[in-house]
């Protein structure tokens, strides 16, 4: 009598599987690195942001310096200046008991500029 052979199943991966897993791990990695192109996109565009406002924050406050009746008496004040490759241009518009102030921000890499404004009180 002939003795029958028991299969043994094989341990190990077959390489359909070895395949299948090497492509989904490049999937995952690619999109990691895409992830992390996006944060240094996004960072650099906050410390631009955060720069921008600085030096508005600084214009406003050196015009807040200032009394009332030297700025924007009888017509607009302005003014420009460049500071770390950030260009600005500012403009003081005289208002009732009031003067408006207006800083923008032309910041490079950037499409369109960033406007802010603010209000000094009059109280002389």
């Amino acid at each position: 009598m002939t003795a029958r052979r028991r299969r043994v199943p094989r341990a190990g991966f077959t390489i359909i599987e070895v395949i299948a897993a090497i492509v989904l791990l490049s999937i995952g990695l690619l999109a990691i690195a895409g992830l992390g192109v996006v944060a240094a996109k996004t960072t650099r565009r906050g410390s631009t942001q955060t720069l921008a406002s600085a030096i508005a924050q600084s214009r406003f406050d050196s015009l807040a310096s200032l009394p009332c009746n030297s700025l924007a008496n009888g017509g607009p004040t302005a003014g420009s200046a460049t500071v770390r490759g950030v260009v600005e241009k500012w403009r003081v518009v005289d208002g009732y008991n009031v003067k408006r102030l207006t800083d923008t921000l032309t910041v490079p890499g950037r499409t369109s500029p960033i406007v802010y404004q603010s209000v000094i009180p009059c109280r002389e």
